[in-house]
């Protein structure tokens, strides 16, 4: 257990993009090249940030979305206008099994697993690095606490960039790990976030109470995800998060990356 401004938490729920694998070099990288294909203009790190903090309901935590955006955005408004668009929905919700979005959608996955995928040569392998120390899981696991993993990457993805040493050492087995694809109990998909869905589902897992759990990201989404599931909630990084709608309960923190946890966790004793 570990303990954060007298509160106690028995697991930790992480996220991994930009959380504990720093994905700026290539998740972005294959949004702006992409991009660039399809109607060729330059989008700058400020106007990729603009439509993950204001395009919410068109589920901008996966990015694949994110580029279908970006590219509808280019082609028929000024920048100005972009955030009074996303934030009223004044573009045609995303139709993920048109021929348009499907080709932007592979496209984007051959630059980022490269072509054939996980071939050793995509963004994944070439510009991903971890954001947290060699002794970070280590030192969690000597405190007792539970790990999961909640994530918008699709399953294999995320199976993939966990592949080194987490896995199994750190994290049990693959059944807590959430990701885009995975079911429950009951053979249903389990939302994405920012639904409460999957938190809710990595906490029934995990077999522990939500007052036990913390979940840690980096946005938007994972905030409301977390929020909504009653799980506390730590952000990373420097994402401007709008805070509303909070229970009582609720307890928000922030830190400058993930590795701050570990100044809690070594100066707190296993309770």
């Amino acid at each position: 257990m570990i303990s954060i401004k007298s509160n106690i938490y028995k697991a930790i729920i992480f996220d991994i993009d930009d959380t504990l694998i720093d994905t700026s070099k290539s998740y972005d990288q294959a949004i702006k090249r992409t991009v660039k294909n399809y109607v060729n203009a330059d989008v700058s790190d400020e106007q990729i940030t603009l439509v993950r903090s204001h395009g919410i309901s068109y589920g901008v935590n996966n990015d694949w979305n994110v580029t279908w955006l970006l590219i509808q955005l280019i082609k028929k408004f000024s920048t100005e206008q972009w955030k009074t668009i996303l934030t009223n929905q004044g573009l045609d919700k995303i139709n993920h099994k048109s021929s348009q979005y499907i080709e932007i959608k592979d496209y984007f996955q051959n630059i980022y697993l490269g072509n054939p995928y996980f071939n050793g040569q995509g963004l994944i392998d070439i510009a991903e690095e971890k954001m947290y120390q060699d002794n970070f899981f280590p030192t969690l696991k000597k405190f007792g606490l539970k790990i999961a993993i909640v994530t918008s990457r699709p399953t294999t993805e995320a199976l993939y960039t966990l592949k080194d040493g987490l896995l199994n050492n750190f994290i049990e087995s693959e059944h807590f790990i959430i990701s885009v694809g995975s079911q429950n109990a009951n053979g249903q998909l389990i939302a994405e976030k920012p639904s409460p869905e999957p938190i809710l589902e990595s906490v029934k897992r995990l077999n522990v109470k939500i007052k036990d759990c913390v979940y840690i990201g980096n946005s938007t989404s994972d905030y409301i995800a977390a929020r909504d599931a009653g799980v506390d909630f730590i952000q990373v990084g420097t994402s401007k998060i709008e805070r509303h709608n909070e229970a009582k309960e609720f307890n928000y923190y922030k830190f400058d990356n993930v590795n701050d946890i570990l100044i809690r966790v070594l100066s707190t004793p296993s309770v």
